[in-house]
């Protein structure tokens, strides 16, 4: 099939007219299609919309003005560029053609030459506009395509650095971080991490460890969003996690935590599996938060005491028999400490630091007796802490021997417990003062 230059639609109520033009264009190898009036025309273009009109504007019923302007009304033909072909002269005529929509006006009677160079210069700007159009479009999809592409790579980068990292940092995209970058803030860290995963991980195949550390991940880390902190890394078991607003956040997802994971513990004790606890440290204090590496290689990353002290307190909560261990720093930090079930545990020095640290455990996450217990024992407990700091280990001995009565699976009374029976039995060194260094790591 012959491919034509174009497909032109001629509107011209005079016979003579039409068949003059239409022979002269189809010699030139377009495909014409010749009608008498505006409204044919209109169902014509609707059928089968052309490359150009050749417009005539003298015609019964509707002239070429009324036509062109329906034509431009419809924006699925409003492309179509209109030559207007009149005997009309006066500069009037002209205007109103193009202000109707027509991008030429050639005066009757016209030249040969002359139409055939308009009618070529007009499909020429159509054909340009249209490949335009259509580079225009391909260019729109690749930006979009490549929009998302790097939406995909955006978020996938968050899943290594979080968008709050990035946030505190200044940076729009992970385009834009660079070695060295870093920030300092106040913020409360928690450390969680799942007590002798070491020993239930030895019964399980690479696979299956792989597999639970995913599910109890996925169980426990949306609620440390959920409560306004971010994931910072995680280290085998171990979640290290930041809440840059406030240590209630912080407290609020450690019991969240603790809840959890008691479900899923008893879930996996339902189908013949080790049940699970975890550890929760939590610590308020200054943060440096940054890029560290090589250019070739490099993280985000915490440094900051606060990160250590957090870790260990983690670590304490074993040696304590609790779930949620926290400083006084973070004590401090809280809008209402009385708002959460809490008690003091004493005072330690952790290895490293100089300063002793106050710790308090948490224990809104208990069930329900053992929280009962600790409620009904905590002044007893705290009385007997005081006595045992000040070196009356007989008196602080028997506060302890009261809570055991009553919450006889209480860890920390019996750390004490034996503490106390310990000097009773030795004595103390002179220089004592009741702050233990812990060497948890």
């Amino acid at each position: 099939m012959t491919r034509t230059k174009g497909d032109i639609l001629i509107v011209d109520d005079t016979p003579a007219n039409l068949q003059l033009l239409s022979s002269m264009l189809k010699e030139q190898g377009y495909r014409v299609r010749p009608v008498p009036n505006g409204k044919i025309a209109l169902r014509a273009v609707e059928s089968e919309p052309p490359d150009l009109i050749l417009m005539d504007i003298n015609m019964p019923v509707m002239d070429g003005y009324e036509t062109t302007i329906a034509l431009k009304a419809d924006e699925r033909f409003a492309e179509i560029p209109v030559i207007f072909l009149s005997a009309r002269t006066d500069i009037e005529d002209k205007v109103k053609a193009f202000q109707v929509g027509g991008v030429d006006y050639v005066t009757k009677p016209f030249q040969f030459e002359e139409v055939m160079a308009r009618v070529k210069a007009h499909l020429d700007l159509r054909r340009l506009r249209q490949e335009l159009q259509t580079l225009n479009q391909e260019l729109e999809e690749r930006v979009r395509i490549r929009t998302e592409q790097l939406a995909m790579l955006n978020d996938a980068y968050e899943r290594f650095v979080p968008r709050e990292f990035l946030s505190f940092l200044e940076k729009e995209s992970i385009l834009d971080v660079g070695l060295g970058d870093q920030v300092q803030r106040s913020m409360t860290v928690a450390f969680t991490d799942i007590r002798d995963f070491t020993s239930l991980s030895e019964g399980r195949t690479p696979q299956d460890n792989f597999d639970f550390l995913n599910t109890y991940l996925g169980r426990v880390t949306p609620l440390i969003r959920r409560h306004g902190g971010f994931i910072d890394k995680f280290i085998g078991d171990a979640v290290m996690a930041l809440f840059p607003n406030s240590a209630d956040d912080a407290v609020r997802g450690a019991i969240s935590l603790v809840r959890e994971v008691r479900s899923l513990s008893d879930g996996l004790k339902a189908s013949g599996q080790p049940g699970i606890r975890t550890g929760t440290g939590l610590h308020t204090g200054g943060l440096m938060l940054g890029i560290i590496g090589a250019e070739d290689r490099f993280e985000a990353t915490v440094i900051a005491d606060a990160v250590n002290t957090a870790s260990r307190l983690d670590s304490l909560t074993k040696l304590y028999g609790v779930d949620i261990l926290m400083s006084e720093d973070v004590m401090q930090a809280l809008d209402d400490p009385d708002a959460y079930r809490h008690r003091c545990l004493g005072i330690i020095r952790l290895q490293g630091r100089v300063a002793p640290v106050r710790v308090y455990e948490i224990f809104d996450a208990d069930e329900e007796d053992a929280l009962q217990s600790k409620l009904t024992t905590r002044a007893t407990f705290e009385e007997g802490l005081d006595l045992y700091f000040e070196r009356r280990f007989a008196e602080a001995a028997m506060k302890f021997n009261e809570v055991a009565e009553i919450s006889p699976h209480d860890h920390a009374h019996q750390l004490y417990l034996k503490r106390a029976a310990h000097f009773l039995g030795n004595g103390a060194p002179p220089d004592w003062d009741g702050v233990e260094t812990m060497n948890a790591k």
